[in-house]
């Protein structure tokens, strides 16, 4: 039996070639080529494009993809790089850049980094080696030197989710600061006062404009949040979530009332945690998240949560670099995608004659 290898080489030369088309349709090699190849000129008979197509179709004819990369210095290929590719959010926001980019004939590579800035700038560099037509960057930091090696190489880039500092990239972002503000107002019309939040890493423009949106609707509200009511996690998942709930129920003299998190992995982690200790939610503590990634309102209680239009953020990213591949300008550099509050059974009520 023949090995992997000599099975792929024994595939490559049995495959369909433009001269066996050709031969077979009973036409010159350029008329093959002018009829199967897209972009390719010349005029052609009805007839005979319908003949060499239904010969092509029948011999099992497919494209050359690697010798058409390397006359057009295109592979019809987007990368997508993102933090991890277990976070829910992540598998919307692809499929919305598919519905895009699919029916120009594009196919999407995606590279996980686990966070780490190293592994992001060699997956950029293994990208370029590889000619993709573009990059969509789902790990986009407000100082970002993976942004800057994009443009050194000249590769199309648009930042998903996040944005630099500057706004240096085309970028489609979702309202986070709103939301968080939506969210923030909620949680005060329910009558909490003695809030907790739980942060992202500020090196995230999203984990920014959340935190400026509760802090500012707190401050607007005259409610304070001291410094022991407040944890970031180095990352958003389940354990970070449910260790810095731990740090908040021991901290202070009392536990809050509520704990805002900045997204749903870290909230689902802070329910953990606090049926661990024999917490009930909402009775003892509510908890709000972030996104609505799916089933969350199949757990119990359901969660709280603002929901991002995911799908819709990476259609309107595959639109944007459809956009640039044209030549036409991107304006504005960042497009903000509007959400809304769902508030289900993870929130409750504060009444006077609860205990704090």
């Amino acid at each position: 039996m023949a090995d992997g290898k000599t099975k792929r080489a024994e595939h490559r030369a049995a495959r369909v070639k433009l001269s066996d088309v050709a031969a077979a349709s009973g036409v010159h090699y350029s008329t093959v080529s002018r009829v199967l190849r897209p972009g390719a000129k010349g005029r052609i008979s009805d007839d005979v494009a319908e003949r060499v197509r239904s010969v092509a179709k029948e011999l099992g004819y497919h494209p050359n993809s690697i010798a058409a990369s390397l006359r057009t210095q295109s592979t019809r290929s987007i990368g997508l790089i993102v933090h991890d590719m277990n976070d829910p959010v992540y598998p919307p926001i692809l499929s919305g850049i598919e519905d895009a980019l699919s029916p120009q004939g594009f196919a999407v590579l995606v590279s996980n980094t686990g966070y780490d800035l190293n592994v992001e700038l060699d997956i950029v560099n293994r990208m370029a080696a590889r000619l993709v037509d573009g990059i969509f960057l789902a790990t986009t930091r407000l100082q970002d030197p993976v942004v800057e090696r994009c443009q050194e190489l000249g590769i199309p880039l648009v930042s998903v989710l996040r944005q630099t500092e500057q706004e240096t990239s085309p970028a489609v972002v979702n309202d986070c600061y709103g939301g968080m503000r939506v969210m923030t107002e909620h949680v005060l019309a329910s009558g909490f006062r003695d809030i907790a939040v739980i942060l992202a890493p500020q090196y995230l423009s999203t984990a920014r404009e959340r935190w400026h949106g509760i802090k500012d609707t707190l401050d607007q509200a005259g409610v304070a949040l001291p410094d022991h009511r407040i944890v970031a996690v180095p990352r958003m998942s389940v354990k970070e979530g449910k260790r810095a709930t731990e740090t908040l129920l021991t901290a202070g003299e009392s536990r809050p009332d509520v704990i805002i998190c900045v997204n749903d992995l870290v909230a689902i982690g802070a329910i953990r945690a606090c049926r661990e200790v024999g917490l009930s939610i909402p009775s003892d503590v509510s908890i709000t998240g972030y996104n609505d990634i799916p089933l969350l309102d199949m757990i119990n209680p359901a969660l709280t949560t603002v929901r991002m239009q995911l799908h819709e953020i990476g259609k309107a990213a595959g639109q944007v670099m459809l956009a640039q591949f044209e030549g036409q300008p991107v304006t504005p550099m960042t497009q903000r995608v509007g959400c809304a509050l769902l508030v289900r059974g993870s929130l409750g009520q504060k009444s006077e004659s609860q205990p704090t």
